[in-house]
Order: structure tokens, then C-alpha cells, then sequence
């Protein structure tokens, strides 16, 4: 018995020098320390360098830095490039055109050099074979019935939807951001308590060995002990492989190198997250400002813009002209003179050109009408859907939180009856695996709350840079 309780004494000391380091089986998953995980959790031949020497990895630097490389908003960025080149270009039909020209001829037979604009048998025109002339043309559209209107119109409708889709990209950058973010945090917590497990185990492993030993004990104690560190080692060999990925995601995201995210711990999150809306609320804020439903509004804009340049086609088009021209020959005979009027153009028949258009305006403005709706339904659905989600993860979180408390508690007492000859080794070993369980259940929970939160912002327009610095990081 003397040895016995020698042996409980030693592995107690074991666990309570893991509880001082952050990762024991009594410390709270997620409790505001980002703790290296042990080497014996760690992939084989792998090595972690301690986290503690590089500053904090907060959520708004990697949602900085994954907008700042990521190739979606490189591609939502030059979408929006392009729409803005379009309202410049709507912009320029509203304005004269200028051209120059030029042309040199060569004819079979001798042409006028100049025109003709009256007969003077004292005055013979010059005739040549190669002629060369030269134009500066000015002309500017007066009246289209209202066709460049509806461009321009159209054109900055389209800029602004595709503007909604930048913001938009970038919300759901930040949220993969927070999710990888959250399944990092949560990974590196199980890796750590998967670790104190496995140190509690195994220092009831060699309890069990030197019981054998001194023949105290059946070898079914050792076998049960060496079963549950086998299980031990393949959860936490589990726990450091979904580490590694976790990792690499999130680097990828940032376009960082894993090892600059496996060096940094990362920053807790806020002790009490602010509280979230009501359904109707949810609703509202995102059928006002979510980026989908937005750009889906422009959209429709630029669809009944598109219906007014179908109507213009069936008004006259009058244009403004003035051109001066030079006229001249291989031989000289230089002479040069002004024009200018106004056109007056309206087709009678345009082989049902214009009846298609209206036709093909009309379509156009029912389906961004639908689509309207359809945005307005999904910004809805996932407002409730990212509010479901927080409320099931936040009340998943406060009963797993209860339970690993009241697990601590019964693997402690059923340590100390271990010790004491009054419990047994199975139910000690029970209580350490419910206990592993309702930590790693915690810490995904957190985990699955922080995301839910974030997607919350984005279905109601509020994500950005600043709403991850405000609602996700603990202040100082």
C-alpha cells in the first residue's frame, strides 16, 4: 500500500505539472493560452517550435493579409475595373468625336484633283492620276432618343453591382478566414488536451506495471492501461494531423508559409461576445445591406436601363457634322475648303432588329427581377441559418463548459479512489476519456460559435476588417 500511494503521489504531480503548463486535464480548453502541443502528440519525426516566441496571430491580421493576396478578390477587383471602364466609356458617346484621315489614290485614268463646285471655262481644273487628300471630321450625336442616357444609366448600375460583388467577395474571404481561424484555435486546444491525457495515462500505465511487478496486481490492469494509451496515442496523433491542416488552410488563405502560423499562438477570443439579434432583425439588416441582395438591385437598374435603349430605337437619331478637308496631287494643285450640317436618320425597317430588343430588354428585367427575390430569400435563409447556428453552438459551448467541469471533478475523485484502493482503474480510465471528449467538444463548439458569428456579419452587410477587430479579439 506504501507504494501504491506513492505511485498515485507521483502521478498526481504529473498531471498538476501539466495544469501549471496550460494543457493539464483540470485547465479549461480555450481559456486565453495558446500552449505548444507535447512532442508525444505531434506527428512522428515532426517538431513544433514553441509558439510563445513570435507575437500573436490575431483574426483581423489574417483576414488583412488574406485580402491583400487572395486571388478571389483579385478577380472581384478586376471585375469591378472592368464595370468602371464601362461608365467611362457610356461617358464618352455623350461627347464630339473627333477624326483624321488621310488617303492617297491612284486612278486608271486622270481624275479631278479638287471638287467641282462650279463650271468656269476660263478656270480648267486640274486633273491627275495619283491624288492625295486629307480630313479632319467633327461629329457629335444631338439627339438618340435618350439611347446614351439609358448606357450611362446602365453602365454605372452594372459599376455599382460589381462594386456589391468586391464587398461581397470579401466577406466570404473573411468568413473562410474565420472558420480556418476557429479550427485552428480549436485544433491546437484538442492537440493540448489530448496531450495531458495521454501524460495521465501514462503515468497510470507505469503504476499499473510496477504493480504487476510486485505482484499487487493482475496483468489485465497492465493490458487495460497499455489499451487506453494506444487510444490515447491514435487521438492524439488524430489531434496533431488535423493541427497540421488546420495550419496549412489558414496559411493558404493569408498567403503565408505554414511555418510563419505554426510559430505564432493565436489571440483569444473576447470573454463575452455581444448579443446577437432576433430573427426579424436579422432579416431586415440583411435584406438592407447584404452585398448579394445589393448588386442584385443594381442588376435590376441596369435591366430597366437596358428597356429605355430599346425604346430609343424607334426615335429618330440627329447628328451634328463639320469636316475641312485638303485636296492635292503628286503634282501639287493644293487646295482645301469647310463643310458642315445636320442628319436627320430613322429606319423603317430594320427586319424586326428593334421589336427584339424590347423583347430581349423585357426578359432580361423579369430575370434580374427573380433574381432579386431569389437574393432577398438566401440573405434571409442565411441570416437565420448563421443565427441558428449561434445560438446551437453558444448553448452547445455553456453545457459542454458545465460538463468538462463536472468531468474534471470525476476523473479527479476516481484518481484519488485509484489511489486509494477504493475505486477502480476502469472507471478512472472512463472518466479521462468522457472528459478528453467534452474538452475536444468544447473547443469545436467555440470553435463552430466564432463562425457563426462571422457569417451572421456577412448575411447582414456588417463583416469587415473592424468588425473582426472589435467582436473577436479580447481587449488589452
Amino acid at each position: 500500500m506504501r507504494h501504491t500511494h506513492a505511485l498515485g503521489t507521483l502521478a498526481l504531480s504529473v498531471l498538476a505539472a501539466a495544469a501549471a503548463a496550460g494543457a493539464g486535464p483540470l485547465a479549461a480548453p480555450l481559456a486565453g493560452q495558446d500552449t505548444a502541443p507535447p512532442a508525444a502528440t505531434t506527428a512522428p519525426g515532426a517538431s513544433r517550435p514553441a509558439a510563445a516566441q513570435s507575437a500573436p496571430l490575431t483574426v483581423a491580421e489574417a483576414g488583412r493579409r488574406a485580402l491583400a493576396s487572395h486571388p478571389s478578390i483579385a478577380a472581384a477587383s478586376a471585375a469591378e475595373a472592368r464595370a468602371q471602364s464601362g461608365v467611362a466609356e457610356a461617358a464618352a458617346a455623350r461627347l464630339p468625336q473627333v477624326a483624321l484621315e488621310s488617303a492617297l489614290t491612284h486612278f486608271q485614268e486622270p481624275m479631278i484633283v479638287a471638287p467641282l463646285h462650279a463650271f468656269d471655262p476660263a478656270n480648267v481644273p486640274a486633273f491627275e492620276r495619283t491624288l492625295t487628300q486629307g480630313n479632319v471630321g467633327l461629329s457629335w450625336t444631338a439627339w438618340d432618343g435618350g439611347a446614351r442616357g439609358a448606357r450611362s444609366e446602365r453602365a454605372g448600375a452594372l459599376a455599382e453591382a460589381a462594386a456589391e460583388g468586391l464587398r461581397g467577395a470579401r466577406q466570404a474571404l473573411l468568413v473562410s478566414v474565420v472558420r480556418q481561424y476557429g479550427a485552428l484555435a480549436a485544433a491546437r486546444q484538442v492537440v493540448a488536451a489530448a496531450g495531458a491525457r495521454m501524460a495521465a495515462i501514462r503515468a497510470e500505465s507505469a503504476r499499473a506495471g510496477q504493480l504487476l511487478a510486485e505482484g499487487s496486481a493482475a496483468r489485465l490492469v497492465v493490458l487495460r492501461a497499455d489499451a487506453a494509451l494506444a487510444t490515447a496515442r491514435a487521438d492524439s496523433l488524430g489531434a496533431a494531423a488535423r493541427l497540421d491542416a488546420a495550419e496549412r488552410e489558414l496559411a493558404r488563405l493569408m498567403g503565408a508559409a505554414p511555418a510563419e502560423v505554426r510559430e505564432r499562438p493565436l489571440e483569444p477570443p473576447p470573454a463575452a461576445p455581444p448579443e446577437p439579434p432576433t430573427h426579424a432583425d436579422a432579416a431586415a439588416r440583411a435584406a438592407e445591406a447584404s452585398p448579394e441582395v445589393a448588386a442584385a438591385r443594381r442588376r435590376v437598374a441596369a435591366a430597366r436601363a437596358s428597356g429605355g435603349e430599346a425604346r430609343a430605337l424607334w426615335l429618330p437619331r440627329v447628328d451634328a457634322m463639320a469636316r475641312y478637308s485638303g485636296y492635292g496631287s503628286t503634282a501639287g494643285n493644293f487646295t482645301a475648303e469647310w463643310q458642315g450640317g445636320v442628319r436627320v436618320a430613322y429606319p423603317l425597317f430594320t427586319g424586326g432588329a428593334r421589336g427584339a430588343a424590347a423583347d430581349r430588354a423585357g426578359a432580361e428585367l423579369a430575370a434580374a427581377e427573380a433574381d432579386l427575390r431569389l437574393a432577398e430569400l438566401r440573405a434571409a435563409a442565411a441570416a437565420d441559418a448563421a443565427l441558428v447556428a449561434l445560438t446551437a453552438a453558444t448553448a452547445r459551448a455553456g453545457a459542454l463548459d458545465a460538463a468538462v467541469t463536472q468531468y474534471a471533478e470525476v476523473a479527479r475523485i476516481e484518481r484519488l479512489a485509484l489511489d486509494e484502493g477504493a475505486g477502480t482503474q476502469t472507471d478512472w480510465l472512463a472518466a479521462e476519456a468522457e472528459l478528453f471528449r467534452a474538452r475536444a467538444g468544447l473547443v469545436e463548439a467555440r470553435s463552430e460559435a466564432l463562425t457563426a458569428r462571422a457569417a451572421l456579419a456577412r448575411a447582414t452587410g456588417a463583416l469587415t476588417l473592424d468588425w473582426l477587430a472589435g467582436n473577436t479579439e479580447a481587449e488589452t
